[in-house]
């Protein structure tokens, strides 16, 4: 994740909110999971029962309707029947004279007198047409055969055929068997027009509800129809039927359905059910628990919004009265009368308070003593700065003075041992002197402020150098600098820490044949890094916590004059600059001192 992707998703995370909206949050998430949670489940139950109720309902509606048209089919067989077993229609059937032929022309005609009926015929048992009542156009674009249809029908009084689409109506055959001392004669045929008049859709409608739509078609699935137009529909097989089915038709949208047949027809009767009207409670519900649920996350809030008005303001109160005592004002007091949790804490506000002040007050008491106390100490430091500068350097002037004298006026005079002694009287009062002003340097150095600016350190350095080798020493001495880069501090600090980290270097390598010193830098953890790199002498680290502390030296003074307090000075100058100086080195091996800058 990139850095403001960081930013953004801490800026909106739930720990950055205030409590006071934490709590609304908080509380609105619950109401909501509960809301969610019981009206899922309840939903969920109403849906499920609601469709369990569906199903029955079409189940229960469609095994009605078909018993209703089944009975219908029952009564359309035996009134054909009934009509062709007129006397007329027998004796003709038995002798086809042309005397009973029109005897038997006019009950079929008599037939015809209901006008669904367009047309009547008259078939032998092998269902070749005798008589015709009617439009013959029917037969003709039919071809139907009575004795095929009925061929391993077992009805035995007759069927109604399937349903056909001739010109731009439709028509379906009532088939009726002829049998006269239970011997088969012929078959009697009406075709019926298939038309639903207005007022048996109104009693269909009435029966199956405003839910439920009603289709019928052939057992083939080949042709439906509304019993007005018809429709195109998805052929059920035999095993889909007498079963909820689930579907989605274009005009109604998802649907339930159970397709079951018409027995003693060859007449499938489909009843399609909306979904959407049977989940209507359902949804219904769901508005309600939606609503509901609004109103309780409203009532949440707002709730929320007074608890947390009640918990933060005393918090707000209490943050305000902490930024004061933290800024140094100890008299505001929380004046909460409340017994609960947030009344104790401002009680023990306001006692913490009070002894934060008493402390202060003692605080501010002993730093005025301490300021005191380091004012007078300080006092005695200049007075024991001015005596070593000043009292002790007259003695030491007189006794280097005197043995000056000695030496010019009786050296000639002297043997050689004390000459010697006078020699080494000298080099001490030098020594002495020398650490006379470097312990005064350091002790002007830890009172004295850093001016910081723009140092140019490979300058400074080399400037050092030149201060440190003139003239001829300058050939003895190998010196490398490199690029340095630049830095900001007291330039007079830090050329005192170069003067001192270089001329150990020179110091410590005088004694190799070929000294060499190496100035460098180096980027580090701990930043810009310098560092002075010498051939000399070295020393062992087990000893390197000593190279830091006043009159501390590894090597004797006979091997290499110094005071032992450069290096102190150099760590002092740094510490003020926040910086940090160490060594590494090995006997024999030279040394190299290290220092940064922050």
């Amino acid at each position: 994740m990139s850095q403001p992707e960081k930013i953004k998703s801490n800026l909106f995370s739930f720990r950055n909110l205030s409590i006071g909206k934490q709590l609304p949050v908080l509380i609105c998430i619950l109401i909501l999971s509960i809301v969610v949670l019981f009206g899922s489940i309840a939903y969920f139950g109403i849906r499920t029962t609601v469709i369990h109720g569906g199903e029955v309902r079409l189940s229960n509606l469609t095994k009605e309707l078909a018993s209703i048209f089944q009975q219908s089919t029952v009564n359309l067989i035996q009134t054909t029947q009934n009509s062709g077993n007129q006397a007329q229609v027998l004796h003709y059937l038995d002798s086809p004279a042309a005397l009973l032929r029109n005897l038997a022309m006019e009950d079929l005609d008599r037939v015809r007198q209901d006008t669904l009926t367009k047309l009547v015929e008259l078939q032998d048992c092998s269902g070749q047409t005798l008589l015709e009542s009617g439009s013959t156009k029917i037969q003709t674009m039919a071809r139907f055969n009575a004795a095929s249809e009925l061929a391993g029908s077992h009805a035995p009084a007759g069927q109604v055929g399937k349903i056909y689409l001739l010109g731009d109506s439709m028509y379906f055959p009532v088939t009726a068997r002829i049998v006269r001392d239970k011997r088969y004669l012929g078959y009697i045929v009406r075709w019926r027009l298939l038309l639903a008049t207005p007022q048996a859709i109104h009693q269909l409608s009435q029966l199956m509800g405003t839910q439920a739509t009603l289709y019928f078609g052939n057992t083939d699935g080949g042709f439906w129809t509304d019993m007005i137009r018809p429709v195109p529909r998805q052929y059920l097989d035999s095993t889909r039927l007498n079963k909820i089915l689930s579907y989605n038709d274009p005009p109604l949208g998802p649907v339930m359905a159970s397709a079951v047949p018409i027995i003693g027809t060859k007449w499938l009767m489909l009843v399609e059910l909306s979904r959407s009207n049977i989940l209507e409670p359902a949804n219904r519900f769901l508005y309600w628990i939606l609503g509901i649920g609004a109103v309780l996350l409203a009532s949440g809030m707002l709730i929320a919004w007074l608890i947390s008005r009640n918990i933060t303001r005393p918090l707000q109160e209490l943050i305000s009265a902490t930024s004061l005592v933290a800024g140094g004002d100890y008299s505001p007091k929380l004046s909460l009368s409340r017994k609960d949790e947030l009344g104790k804490l401002a009680r023990s506000f306001n006692s913490m308070a009070m002894q934060v002040q008493q402390a202060q007050s003692g605080l501010e008491k002993k730093v005025q003593e301490r300021t005191a106390e380091l004012e007078r100490v300080n006092r005695d430091l200049e007075s024991f700065s001015y005596s070593v500068s000043h009292d002790l350097r007259a003695p030491l002037r007189a006794i280097s003075g005197y043995t000056t004298m000695l030496k010019e006026d009786y050296e000639k005079s002297l043997d050689a041992e004390a000459s010697r002694l006078m020699a080494n009287i000298l080099s001490h009062v030098r020594v002495m002197g020398q650490l006379i002003d470097d312990l005064i340097e350091f002790s002007r150095m830890g009172k004295r402020e850093s001016i910081t600016t723009f140092i140019g350190m490979k300058a400074l350095a080399e400037s050092c150098i030149q201060e440190l080798l003139p003239g001829e020493e300058a050939r003895k001495y190998q010196v490398q600098v490199q690029a340095l880069p630049d830095a900001e501090g007291d330039e007079a600090m830090i050329r005192q820490v170069w003067l001192n980290l270089i001329g150990n270097a020179i110091k410590y390598s005088s004694k190799t044949d070929r000294p060499s010193i190496e100035i460098g830098w180096s980027n580090r953890e701990s930043g810009q890094t310098y560092y002075v790199r010498d051939n000399g002498v070295g020393f062992d680290m087990r000893y390197a916590g000593k190279l830091f502390q006043v009159f501390q030296r590894l090597h004797k003074q006979e091997e290499f004059e110094g005071s032992g307090v450069g290096l102190a000075l150099a760590k002092l100058i740094l510490q003020k600059h926040q910086g940090s100086i160490w060594a590494e080195s090995e006997p024999g091996r030279g040394a190299t001192f290290y220092f940064s800058l922050h």
